[in-house]
């Protein structure tokens, strides 16, 4: 599937086709999208600036891959590292090899369809954390391990009335040029040392999706933790549970999706960056200090073959955004860890595929969605 088309064919499934092209079209039932997505979806109504991130509409009319402008933060007496390609891929080239996941437009694109995919899920909601009025002039936002930026920039959007600072943390610098006011993007690696951020000071640090990309949980919140105000700052963590899950029997025991989950969590586990869920959350944060620690979990079939509505539109974008993705999170993993050969990758990432996109599996994994406050004593 290359960098610059893609084309989908989901029969009776409510997504009848995507092409993601230079110049991008997109066809859905309009029941299925609310009306702030679809003004993302149709260019030639639309009012939204031109710095929206998502790059799933209908036509663009400034290039989609601005480099994005050098801040004194990101000012260095030495260049930074290329990026670099395996197997057809582009990686980042900053602290190379610790995020085994590519970089480039097509798993830009998938970063974003899972935006879309956590809006359906959470029925629009951005954060499920509350801004307690406090000293500050406005709330102040720090999204960890930010991406495309694409949920940085709609909390930007969102509070801007409020006079909002957001700031997005990423290694891959690969969000857009043009952005909303008080919002600032800065390559750093969140495991190293926090000189750059200083204590007691955000009201919301939010991360989603990092399984995978973390080493020590612990010492992560323990981070978050002395950064939060005292009393008022809240921690917000969204994580996919990637474990497959059948209750009807379904799922053979010998099945491809369950296979390749095992291969996925044993690799990264032998990188040390493990992508099975962290379990012991909760107790994590407990442990830590933190008060007010509440988890929602939501079912998250892998396709849409549940007959609630809502849960069938999660699995519809859900399937989508994985399905595009199969390639991006097997290929490091497995020929890095295992030695496996890209031709017995694109093999598995088939089985998978076809397996994640039947119907007749009833599969499901689980999105848990924590927060937590610090207390004003700690």
């Amino acid at each position: 599937m290359g960098a610059f088309a893609l084309a989908w064919w989901f029969k009776d499934w409510g997504i009848y086709s995507l092409t993601i092209a230079p110049r991008r079209t997109i066809s859905y039932p309009p029941s299925k999208i609310s009306l702030h997505y679809a003004e993302h979806f149709t260019s030639a109504k639309t009012s939204r600036p031109q710095f929206c991130p998502l790059r799933l509409k209908t036509e663009l009319t400034s290039p989609s891959r601005m480099p994005l402008p050098v801040r004194p933060e990101h000012q260095t007496n030495h260049p930074p590292p290329p990026d670099y390609i395996e197997y057809g891929r582009s990686y980042s080239g900053f602290r190379k090899g610790k995020y085994m996941f590519p970089i480039d437009d097509n798993e830009m694109d998938r970063m974003d369809i899972y935006h879309k995919f956590f809006s359906v899920a959470r029925r629009e909601a951005l954060h499920s954390t509350p801004f307690i009025e406090n000293y500050d002039k406005g709330p102040r936002v720090l999204d960890l391990g930010c991406g495309t930026g694409i949920w940085a920039i709609d909390m930007a959007e969102k509070y801007h009335h409020r006079n909002v600072e957001v700031k997005g943390i990423d290694l891959a610098v690969i969000q857009p040029a043009r952005i909303p006011p008080g919002l600032v993007f800065s390559q750093r690696d969140i495991e190293s040392p926090w000189w750059w951020c200083e204590v007691d000071s955000w009201d919301l640090i939010h991360m989603r999706m990092l399984a995978g990309s973390i080493s020590s949980w612990q010492d992560t919140y323990t981070q978050i933790f002395r950064h939060l105000k005292p009393q008022f700052g809240w921690l917000e963590h969204v994580e996919i549970d990637m474990e497959p899950r059948c209750d009807d029997g379904t799922l053979p025991a010998d099945s491809s999706i369950i296979q390749w989950t095992k291969l996925l969590f044993d690799a990264t586990a032998q990188a040390y960056r493990p992508l099975q869920y962290n379990h012991r959350t909760g107790a994590m944060l407990q442990e830590i200090g933190f008060v007010d620690i509440n988890e929602q979990i939501i079912k998250v079939p892998l396709n849409p073959w549940e007959n609630d509505p809502q849960l069938k539109d999660i699995g519809r974008w859900y399937n989508l955004g994985l399905t595009q993705g199969l390639d991006a999170l097997t290929t490091a993993p497995l020929t890095r860890m295992f030695g496996w050969s890209k031709v017995d990758v694109d093999r598995l990432v088939a089985n998978v595929k076809r397996e994640i996109c039947s119907k007749k599996l009833h599969v499901y994994c689980n999105m848990h969605i924590w927060i937590a406050r610090r207390p004003a004593d700690a």
